[in-house]
């Protein structure tokens, strides 16, 4: 007799199968077209399978996906969107993870005859009610050793139901996002257009209050944000931030009275585990969030000391005047176009005049001035200077500000004053260790100064804050290069591949990538697709006459070196670089040390496979010894 609980697992697996493409149908709506409840469908999916809702039908999922494999001649990506993953190397990572092989090696073998013996041994393993797959649609068309694939459907649909969930709940599973782990998804606004500014600011301050909990993993905004008006479900914003929670909010402002809702969702179980409602003037606002903080901590199990409670004095203001002007810079910086940020330097400037000891905003301006780097409007020396001093004042009135000791960790870098840029960064990341700017910054200084190893994994600490960055993962990418760590970089390539590649920054990783590895055909077809999506970067076209030159074509690097008629120490430093390319190394080194005498040093100078077989000669220690970096 086919209990209750049974029937509901078959029903479900129907309501999957016929949805399998469709990504936006959420437990919610499978509870609701079922007739049952959350914890109704939970309690027999783990009496059946010991398996949460999500993780039952991302494995479903994959097990059709296997079907396809067999008895279809799909591509990977097609598949991975008749099953419902969005990302196909998300599907991969599953597909490895479940099945110890990805879906390509799959596809291999299972026309080899040693793969039958093998799969005809899951017989014997434990089955499950409903395992046995519905008959292949008439599209399907059957590959090679049709009567074979078949056999092999109904073996695994009768025995690898059982295997599979016992790997899932046995298996030590390394893409498992950490406990403590959250991406704060962008707060909805339910009150007027206008208050949306309002909305802005109260969820950036509740993110970066947030951030400063010790011990837990806050995704930056970047990513997170992404995820505005998304249809995905949370167990695949789980999935591609790899975050345990999700902090859902809403914002209902009522001329000085603001009511924020917040739901804390698992996204492993898609279960809302906590909710509260908070009511408060807007002048109050400081003391909510601190309020805040403290039960997102508690709801997460960490203990109230864990929470960086100091950071609240001198950065803050009780002005709600000067907090609508600050709120309306930081707004006007995220563009980092000239006019914005010119007029993001107007409204910190107002928050300064209803209060001269918000420090916050005096890292605002510092911020503003570092971005304006390159504007014909300010010397860089001038911009450095403005800089320097409004991130000081605001170290000044808030000692633990890490806003500040960021930029100014980039200015120095860039000034290179390698070991002031060291210290300001460690100063920030003690602060705010969620910083995945400043992880991303540091990571660059470490790869300068050649410590390659240190810099991957401040790379990677980057991109698992902000995973949805395609100048972080591009970093990344280059760092394990450059460090040798091809498996990791081929990862990353992998991770990135379909997420971004319509990013110039991404093409520049792999071509890194590629140049590493001394494929310079591969290479310089990367820093063509560069140029292509970003035509005004024309700082790399020398790398990309260098692998020309690489390959024997050495006509196009001759008539660059020949139509540059500029003196300056930059290009100075490129003809350095296309010189390497024609194994014209005295040439090379002769630019190399006339940009080095100019004051230009390329920061990648010394980790860069361009300049690898000269780093014992004396030209190149003399350049390394100028700018104080480590022969």
């Amino acid at each position: 007799m086919i209990t209750t609980e049974n029937q509901l697992v078959e029903k479900l697996n129907r309501l999957i199968d016929e949805n399998l493409d469709d990504t936006t149908v959420s437990i919610d709506t499978i509870c609701q077209t079922l007739g049952v409840s959350r914890s109704q469908l939970h309690r027999a999916l783990k009496s059946q399978s010991s398996l949460s809702t999500s993780l039952y039908i991302r494995q479903r999922r994959l097990l059709k996906a296997k079907e396809l494999l067999l008895t279809t001649e799909l591509r990977i990506s097609e598949i991975s969107d008749r099953v419902g993953f969005i990302n196909p190397q998300n599907f991969s990572s599953y597909f490895m993870e479940a099945f110890a092989v990805s879906p390509t090696e799959f596809r291999k073998l299972s026309a080899e005859p040693q793969l039958i013996q093998s799969e005809e041994r899951v017989e014997t393993l434990p089955s499950t009610p409903d395992s046995t797959p519905p008959p292949a649609k008439p599209f399907f068309r059957q590959r090679r050793g049709g009567l074979v694939a078949l056999g092999l459907v109904l073996v695994l649909g009768a025995g690898l139901y059982g295997w599979f969930w016992f790997r899932a709940t046995n298996r030590p599973d390394s893409t498992k996002p950490a406990t403590n782990s959250l991406a704060i998804l962008p707060f909805t606004n339910l009150g007027n257009l206008e208050d949306n500014l309002a909305c802005e600011g109260i969820m950036d301050d509740v993110h970066t209050s947030i951030s400063f909990i010790k011990n837990l993993k806050v995704i930056a905004r970047s990513s997170s944000d992404q995820y505005k008006d998304t249809k995905k479900s949370i167990w695949q914003i789980g999935d591609e931030l790899q975050v345990a929670h999700v902090l859902k909010g809403s914002v209902l402002k009522t001329r000085d009275q603001i009511q924020i809702k917040l739901e804390l969702i698992n996204t492993q179980e898609d279960i809302r585990v906590w909710v509260k409602k908070y009511n408060t003037p807007l002048n109050d606002i400081y003391q909510l969030t601190d309020q805040i903080v403290q039960d997102v901590a508690g709801q997460l199990k960490l203990p109230a000391q864990l929470v960086v409670d100091d950071k609240t004095g001198g950065g803050r203001t009780q002005n709600l005047g000067a907090y609508n002007a600050f709120l309306q810079g930081r707004q006007l910086l995220v563009s980092r176009l000239e006019p914005d940020l010119m007029a993001s330097l107007v409204r910190f400037d107002r928050a300064l005049v209803l209060d001269t000891a918000f420090a916050d905003a005096y890292a605002g301006k510092a911020v503003a001035y570092h971005l304006l780097l390159g504007s014909a409007k300010f010397e860089r020396s001038t911009l450095n200077r403005l800089t320097e001093e409004n991130a000081l004042k605001a170290i000044r009135l808030d000692p633990t500000n890490s806003t500040a000791y960021g930029v100014l960790g980039s200015l120095y870098y860039s000034t290179y004053q390698w070991q002031a840029s060291e210290n300001a960064f460690r100063i920030a990341l003690q602060h705010n260790p969620n910083d995945a700017q400043v992880n991303h910054w540091y990571a660059l200084l470490l790869r300068t100064t050649g410590r390659l190893n240190e810099s991957v994994q401040y790379s990677k600490q980057a991109i698992a804050l902000d995973p949805l960055h395609p100048v972080m993962m591009s970093v990344y990418i280059s760092n394990c290069s450059l460090a040798g760590q091809f498996e990791l970089a081929r990862a990353g390539i992998e991770t990135g591949r379909g997420l971004f590649d319509k990013s110039f920054a991404f093409q520049l990783g792999t071509a890194y990538y590629w140049l590493c590895r001394a494929d310079y055909g591969r290479a310089a077809t990367h820093f063509q697709q560069m140029l292509v999506l970003n035509p005004d970067d024309k700082g790399q076209i020398p790398l990309l006459l260098y692998c020309e030159a690489k390959q024997g074509n050495r006509q196009k690097a001759t008539q660059f070196l020949h139509d540059l008629t500029a003196t300056t120490p930059r290009s100075d430093y490129e003809r350095a670089v296309v010189y390497a390319g024609l194994n014209q190394a005295d040439s090379s080194l002769y630019f190399l040390k006339k940009a080095a005498d100019g004051g230009y040093l390329y920061r990648d100078t010394k980790v860069m496979p361009v300049f690898r077989t000269y780093h014992t000669h004396p030209i190149f220690k003399a350049v390394m010894r100028r700018f104080e970096l480590p022969e």
